[in-house]
Order: structure tokens, then sequence, then C-alpha cells
């Protein structure tokens, strides 16, 4: 069974939440029209921190987020560098974009490049011992 588009899951949340189209995107700093193209499934290259605004406001839950639309080209410039240059999984590169201590994430590529190799030895690679 296919995941839902993510605009359509905005869109029924929103309507859930008994919010309409300009109180959504006054919350979350968008304009209406942006987020009227987001619902229909027209806007496809949605900024991380946009995807977290609004699965924040609308509580939408981490599983129903896996499919949202994410641009490279709208990670921190460190992270989208370090992305292409290690061909990272886009599960891996969501991952590390919603990573942050004391709200700061790293900047340089090679910062990112350290976390990631951080993360991957203390959890091991998957059918690793």
């Amino acid at each position: 069974m296919a995941a839902r588009p993510f605009g359509e899951r905005v869109r029924e949340r929103r309507i859930q939440e008994g919010f309409s189209q300009g109180e959504l995107a006054r919350k979350v700093d968008i304009s209406r029209n942006y987020l009227s193209q987001i619902e229909r499934g027209e806007a496809t290259n949605l900024s991380w921190q946009l995807v977290e605004r609004l699965t924040t406001v609308l509580g939408l839950k981490e599983e129903q987020i896996e499919e949202a639309p994410l641009g490279r080209a709208t990670l921190p410039a460190g992270l989208a560098e370090f992305a292409q240059a290690a061909n990272l999984p886009e599960d891996d590169v969501r991952m590390l974009a919603r990573l942050q201590y004391r709200g700061r994430q790293p900047t340089s590529s090679t910062e990112w490049r350290i976390l990631y190799n951080v993360i991957k030895a203390a959890i091991g690679e998957p059918g690793q011992e």
C-alpha cells in the first residue's frame, strides 16, 4: 500500500484542526498560495525547516512525513555538499537534516561527514555484530 502524498495529509490534518489555509500559512510563515500548492502536490521542493514547522503545528507523526518532498537544494549547504559527495541514501539525509545539538547543526561538509561516521559507528551498519 503506497503512502499518501504529504500535501494530502497536510490538508486533511489542517481541516481536522479547524485551520483555514490562511491561518495555517501564517502559523508556519508562508503564503496561503504556497500552502495551497503544497496541499495540491504542486510544491515539490520543500525545505526541511518548512516540513518541520508543518508537522509540528499540525501534530503529524514522524512516520506520516517520510514521503514529504525534500529538495537537496534546501538543505544546509554543508549537508547538501556532503550528501552529494558521499551519495547518501535519502533516508540518511532526512535523518541528518533533523539533527540538532543545543539548537545548532554542523555547518561544513567535513563536520557533517564526521557526525555521520560517528552515528554509523555508534549504531553499526546493518548486518554487523
